[in-house]
Parts: C-alpha cells; sequence; structure tokens
C-alpha cells in the first residue's frame, strides 16, 4: 500500500468502525513507583455492541494538521463520546503532542497504541467525572493545598520545583488540577465504601515484608562542588582551583560547613547546606563514595576530583545495618496500602460506569498482527498516563538520586 494511499484507507476505517459501534478492550497497564506497593493488572471488561443503536457520524478531519508528510490527517470536533458528552480532539492531540514532541521517531504500529491508550484514559477520566459529579463530590481547596505541599516535597528546593515547571511540560495549574481529580476520586469512593486501612493490616504486611525495611550500612554527608567539565581547559580548571581555595579559606576562618555550601556550591543542593542524606555502597561515583567511606564522622576533605568537578566532602554521620521498626514505617505502609485499595476501587467503579455507558469513538483501531504472526517490538499496549501506580501519575519529577552534580553514577 502506498503511503497516498494511506489517509484514505483510514478515514474508510474510521467510518466503518463508527458506524458498527466497536468498542475498545485495550487494557491500561499499570504504570509503577518505586517504594508503592503494585496493584494486581485487571483488563478492562468489554462492552457487548447494543442493538438498534444509530450509526455514529464519521468525523470531520483536517487535511492541514499533519506532523509530517504521509501521516493520517488529524480528527477535529470529538474524538469520542461519553453518554453524549464530547472529548475533544484537541485535548486528545495536546496528549499525544506530549510525547511525539521529545523527537523519538515512533514506529506507526506502536503510535496507534499509545494514541489508544491516550483516548482509552481520557474516556475513563471523563466517566469519572460524570460519576463525581452526579454524585455531588466538591474538593476542598484545603485538600488541593495540602495536597500541592506533599507534591512540592518530592523536590530538594523550591528552586528545583521552578526549574521543574519552566523546562517541562506542566504548569502550577495542570499538577492542582491532577490532585483535585485524584481527591475527586477519593471522595467519591469513601462514599461508596471503607477505604481506611487499620494498624493491624499494615502491621500484617511489616511482618511478611521485614527485609525491606532494613537499612544498609551508608553514610550520611554534605558536599561543596565546584563544576568543572571532564574535558575541561587548563585555564578553566585554574579558575575553579580558585573557587575551591576560597572555599576552604572559609572553612578554615571557622564558618559552618553548611552556610559555606549555600554561598559556594554549583550543585543542587547547596540551598540544603550540601546535604546529600545518607547513601550506601554503589550511589555515587567511585571517587566520591571511596573518600566518603574512609572517612570519619565530622571529617572534611581535600578536593576529591570527579566527573562532576570538584568536591568538598564532609562527613556528618556513619551507620550499620539497622532493621527499621514498624512505628518508623507505619505512615509509609498505610499510604501504600490505600493506594492498592484505591485503585483496585477504581478498577471496580470504572468496569460498572463502562458497562452502563454509551461510548462512542472515532479514532482508528490499531492494525492487528496477521494470524499466527508473533507481535514485533513495540506492538504491546502503551502504559496509559494516569492510571494504576502513583497518586499523581503524570508529571512526576525525577527521582532525587538522579541529578547531576551529587556524585551519583
Amino acid at each position: 500500500m502506498t503511503l497516498k494511499m494511506l489517509p484514505l484507507v483510514l478515514l474508510l476505517s474510521v467510518a466503518s468502525i463508527a458506524a458498527c459501534g466497536k468498542k475498545d478492550t485495550t487494557p491500561a497497564a499499570p504504570a509503577t513507583q518505586e517504594g508503592a506497593i503494585q496493584p494486581a493488572t485487571d483488563p478492562a471488561k468489554p462492552e457487548d455492541p447494543k442493538a438498534g443503536e444509530p450509526a455514529a457520524t464519521t468525523p470531520a478531519v483536517d487535511p492541514a494538521k499533519t506532523e509530517e508528510p504521509g501521516e493520517p490527517a488529524r480528527l477535529t470536533g470529538a474524538v469520542a463520546k461519553v453518554n453524549g458528552v464530547e472529548i475533544a480532539a484537541d485535548a486528545f492531540y495536546a496528549e499525544r503532542d506530549k510525547i511525539t514532541a521529545r523527537g523519538t521517531k515512533i514506529p506507526p504500529d506502536r503510535l496507534a497504541r499509545i494514541e489508544q491508550n491516550i483516548l482509552k484514559r481520557l474516556i475513563e477520566k471523563e466517566l469519572i467525572d460524570q460519576a463525581v459529579k452526579s454524585a455531588g463530590v466538591e474538593v476542598p481547596a484545603a485538600d488541593i493545598e495540602a495536597g500541592f505541599d506533599e507534591y512540592k516535597k518530592r523536590f530538594q528546593s523550591d528552586e528545583q520545583f521552578e526549574n521543574y515547571l519552566k523546562h517541562g511540560r506542566v504548569t502550577k495549574e495542570s499538577i492542582e488540577e491532577r490532585i483535585k481529580d485524584r481527591r475527586a476520586l477519593e471522595l467519591l469512593l469513601e462514599k461508596q465504601g471503607d477505604m481506611a486501612v487499620d494498624d493491624a493490616a499494615a502491621k500484617e504486611f511489616y511482618e511478611k515484608n521485614e527485609r525491606f525495611y532494613t537499612e544498609k550500612a551508608g553514610v550520611r554527608a554534605s558536599h561543596i562542588l565546584i563544576k568543572l567539565a571532564q574535558n575541561a581547559s587548563k585555564e578553566d580548571e585554574a579558575k575553579a582551583m580558585e573557587k575551591v581555595n576560597k572555599a576552604q579559606e572559609m572553612l578554615k576562618g571557622g564558618e559552618d560547613f553548611g552556610e559555606v555550601a549555600k554561598k559556594m556550591s554549583e550543585g543542587p543542593t547547596a540551598p540544603k547546606g550540601g546535604d546529600l542524606g545518607f547513601f550506601g555502597e554503589g550511589r555515587m561515583v567511585k571517587e566520591f563514595q571511596d573518600a566518603a567511606f574512609a572517612m570519619n564522622v565530622g571529617d572534611v576533605s581535600e578536593p576529591v576530583r570527579t566527573r562532576f568537578g570538584f568536591h568538598i566532602i564532609k562527613v556528618t554521620d556513619k551507620r550499620e545495618d539497622r532493621k527499621k521498626s514498624f512505628d518508623e514505617v507505619k505512615e509509609q505502609i498505610v499510604k501504600s496500602l490505600k493506594n492498592k485499595k484505591f485503585f483496585t476501587e477504581r478498577r471496580k467503579l470504572l468496569a460498572d460506569l463502562e458497562k452502563n455507558a454509551k461510548v462512542e469513538k472515532f479514532l482508528p483501531d490499531p492494525p492487528a498482527p496477521a494470524a499466527g504472526e508473533a507481535p514485533q517490538p513495540g506492538m504491546a499496549p502503551e502504559p496509559a498516563a494516569g492510571v494504576e501506580g502513583t497518586p499523581e501519575p503524570i508529571d512526576a519529577p525525577a527521582p532525587e538520586g538522579g541529578h547531576e552534580g551529587h556524585g551519583h553514577e
């Protein structure tokens, strides 16, 4: 089939699918987050075609709205309807463009499955929004504010959070909207059943998973980083050493290490006085790790060169292997168990809503593998953003341990 014929074939496919009232049964793969209890997967239940339904109207397409030559024209108007409520094509393509704008070339079959999962998420959101509205659920402003404050704690500083907003594809308002949606669903589920987790359940989980609550031996350290590229010139190295010498003079003059780090360090931990927290073996680049583990508590190192630059290290604490008590981890366990229960009940709710909903889709189904043909790489359903596994499913920041300047591998 030639590329010139592809738009016509897709348009015919759209009309055929719309006329048959075909429903999408692609399950949403769960996303997971480190430290969270992973909920079991549960494929969405397919809907039976409703006899006697009128054929859906084929949506309009805009031939001018294509990303590159040969790509099918984009839909305009509605990309789906949920109980008569339209899901705008603009909302669909806004989510799709967040993925395609990253510059990675995505095979057409895989992109088609990504699109199906985006559409699935938008339909699920509309179903839940309608259920929330029908139940008269209102989210207090204080809940949104508290959720936003909790979200910001994922970042090491306000500066890092602002930088995330500046360079990310999110805004403060979009984060608050997601927090509001999550809390609205929580309140709806609480109205429908018991969502609490008691101490007995948390204790049982702790006893069955004690190995996960053992802290490995490690070191707590702070550092002052003066950045320097690995292939830096002699001139740049001399300038960096001038800064190192100035920091050392301030320390020898009696200034507090944390205060010097705030003034002189060029790493992301500078606002926290250079504190890296506890880390075990394998968490830092070798030069940094070897120096820190060889030091005693209270020691301050000479400059240590790594691929990030020069580090002046201060060891502030050391620990041996230690098992955390139940009281120390109780809050974390309760939160994880609540999260698991939330997604379990969310699946049940969506299954009920989908069973009784009228959903019309105007997006073509992805091509299926030929009979007897093994699925090719990239043909598995893509994880749908905003499904199971994370409290705020979209826009989560990178883990703190991965930022340049901490000395991490």
